[in-house]
């Protein structure tokens, strides 16, 4: 038998089972406390040390999925503070409510996802035994229905009565100490083996994350500084007041947080239009304007016929702040990602620049801080917390503090500051925009201008081919050739409709044009060649060009494609302006 038992305590939130490992341990512990992370804790039971790890409770109500991945560490890392493994699980449940399917499937999947293995060292305490009156426990199991029956058949219907209140002699510490043995009797000392690929991997990701953390917490801070010395020029800022929007799902905390704000007993019913209250807060005039929530799991297609047309009624405020409420206590999926894009995407790109993301319910985290839960939850919250330009704040409590009420108004100044240096930025930006435009645009050209151009010299140059094979033919006639009569070729239609506002770079219409025009000089040498030979020969022919005059129309394009370059703008109508001052090159 081990000289230490190692126990771990899991449970719901308000389960009770701070207070069981008060009361089995007889040591003081802050039974009020939310426990955010593990507690490891030592004492004496029976003369057998144990050393007991009660861990962050789950809501009974919450999907394993639901649930923050960085409580779902805490759960595992549970098993490895009282390394090499835990003895016993004991699974604290109120015995005061009904326990459904729902409750059961949760509390399965929290306990199981410690590991497959865990139901043959698990003991069920039920908690809240005053609420049985008279019934004693095992009646209670028989009468709550099948699930709190197929629960405690999982944990080989091991299950034992607490209640602190009741524990006056000590009796039930006893009892609970003697089903711990009898189970490590049954098992024959074997301890929860630990996963040691699983925890290695699960330590590599919580480093990970705290250096994400803490590297995203020096760039706020730096930012910060920086905003503060910009806001120090701004006297009088300060003062100036203030709209605030509060935009969330439902039950996201928001119409609290604007209470909190307001440090006052705001009574926002259930908001299905905008509610506008105005307060003073630090002699500043503050306005908060609630909106309707969305929800958080469901598309806006089924939202209430007002929300989107309310929310954007209070854009209608010309709002200085936009604060999106995320609560700190539950997970952020891509799914809700998705949620808060479609309900914000009514109110335009521009909304990002006001908005901060307002985490509530923060008591949730403990000693750690934001940072923390914000990289540990991943990539979909990341992302939401950088489409907000790296801006968030933490309501710790939500209740009346002026402290984080302070500190979040700062913030918001900063962000009023920063956004009115981005719409600067953005002017400078349009301007430089302007100018490039300008400068781009002389390196483009009018496809309606090149078009016509080549129509142009395609034509001429096939008129002086004409004329060419005329004087050949002739002298064809005169050596007593027979001329077949085949047609000459006419130049291809270039007039199809092109779309006046399309444009072509100088710089490769210039390779364009040489790839043309060398093409048609290919051709065209071709031809001559074989025109000379019937002239020697006497054979027909059908087309022909003069190779000197392929060279000067190649010259001239290129002539005119340099005067364009030279300039702003070239068009044709430039081209034929300095052409009619040339000796004609032909």
């Amino acid at each position: 038998m081990a000289d230490e038992l190692r126990v771990v305590l899991l449970g719901g939130h308000r389960s009770g089972k701070s207070k069981v490992a008060n009361s089995f341990l007889n040591v003081k512990y802050e039974s009020d406390q939310i426990t955010t992370q593990c507690v490891k804790m030592e004492g004496n039971v029976e003369g057998r040390k144990i050393l007991l790890v009660d861990t962050p409770g789950w809501w009974k109500c919450y999907q394993l999925c639901d649930t923050p991945e960085r409580l779902k560490a805490e759960l595992l890392m549970s098993t490895n503070i009282c390394a090499p493994g835990p003895h016993v699980f004991l699974l604290v449940i109120e015995a005061d409510f009904a326990f459904s399917e729902k409750h059961r499937k949760v509390a399965e999947d929290h306990v199981q996802f410690i590991g497959d293995d865990i139901w043959n060292q698990t003991i069920i305490v039920f908690t809240k035994l005053e609420h049985l009156g008279d019934k004693t426990i095992e009646h209670h199991v028989d009468l709550e229905g099948e699930n709190l029956n197929k629960l405690t058949q999982k944990c080989g219907n091991r299950y034992v009565g607490f209640d602190t209140n009741l524990n006056t002699d000590g009796s039930q510490t006893k009892e609970l100490f003697r089903q711990i043995e009898k189970l490590l009797d049954e098992n024959k000392g074997h301890f929860f083996k630990v996963d040691a690929t699983r925890m290695k991997d699960l330590e590599i990701k919580m480093k990970n994350v705290e250096e994400k953390a803490a590297a995203r917490e020096r760039q706020v801070l730096e930012k910060r500084r920086k905003l503060e010395e910009i806001q120090s020029a701004d006297a009088g800022h300060g003062a100036t007041p203030l709209c605030i929007v509060l935009l969330g799902w439902v039950l996201s905390g928001k119409t609290l947080a604007g209470s909190v704000i307001l440090g006052a007993d705001v009574s926002f019913d259930k908001t299905v239009k905008c509610v506008r209250t105005s307060g003073e807060v630090n002699g500043r005039e503050i306005t908060v304007v609630d909106t309707p929530s969305w929800w958080k799991f469901l598309p806006p297609q089924l939202n209430a016929d007002s929300v989107e047309t309310e929310l954007l009624n209070a854009m209608d405020s010309s709002p200085n702040a936009i604060l999106l409420a995320i609560p700190a206590e539950t997970s952020f999926l891509e799914e809700q990602m998705d949620v808060i894009l479609e309900n914000m995407r009514p109110l335009g790109e521009d909304i990002w620049r006001k908005t901060m993301v307002l985490f509530t319910w923060g008591g949730s985290l403990g000693n750690k801080p934001i940072e923390y839960h914000i990289e540990s939850e991943g990539n979909a919250l990341v992302r939401l917390v950088e489409m907000c330009g790296n801006r968030y704040h933490l309501f710790e409590s939500m209740r009346d503090n002026r402290t984080q009420v302070n500190q979040l108004l700062e913030k918001i100044d900063e962000m009023i500051k920063e956004s009115a240096l981005l719409e600067s930025s953005d002017e400078h930006q349009r301007m430089k925009m302007k100018y490039q435009e300008r400068e781009t645009l002389s390196e483009w050209l009018l496809v309606k201008d090149v078009k016509k151009l080549l129509d142009e010299e395609w034509v001429r140059s096939d008129a002086l081919k004409k004329e060419l094979f005329k004087t050949m033919d002739l002298q064809m006639d005169q050596q007593g050739a027979v001329k077949k009569g085949k047609s000459i070729d006419l130049p291809l239609n270039l007039s199809g409709k092109v779309n006046s506002e399309l444009f072509i770079n100088k710089h490769q219409l210039k390779h364009a044009l040489e790839r043309e025009w060398n093409r048609r000089e290919a051709v065209d040498n071709t031809r001559i060649q074989y025109k000379q030979k019937c002239l020697h020969s006497g054979a027909d022919m059908s087309s022909c060009a003069d190779e000197e005059d392929i060279q000067r129309s190649v010259a001239k394009v290129h002539d005119w494609y340099q005067r364009l370059h030279l300039s702003d703008y070239g068009s044709v109508s430039s081209y034929e302006e300095q052409d009619k001052t040339e000796p004609d090159r032909d």
